[in-house]
């Protein structure tokens, strides 16, 4: 179980950052919902991995992916809202 989370938490971590690349590349854009939804999804990989095992010294992983989280999620809500 293990190796498991801690590959959903590298998953993760990949995904923010290959979202970030993407974006820098001019591949994805920061005013389309993939670019918010692969963050999200990174965020929440990294979380449920950090969650496996939590103790104190994960508080900032916490705090950093429910707001990373948050940002994502009210990136796709005003793209969506624009469209709607």
């Amino acid at each position: 179980m293990d190796v498991l989370v801690t590959g959903l938490g590298i998953m993760g971590a990949a995904c923010c950052v290959m979202a970030f690349f993407l974006l820098e590349r001019g591949i994805l854009s920061a005013e389309k919902i993939p670019y918010y939804a692969i963050n999200a999804l990174g965020a929440s990989l990294v979380l449920a991995a950090s969650l496996y095992e939590f103790d104190g010294g994960d508080s900032g992983v916490l705090v950093q992916e429910l707001c990373w989280i948050g940002i994502s999620v009210m990136g796709m809500y005003k793209i969506a809202k624009v469209r709607g």
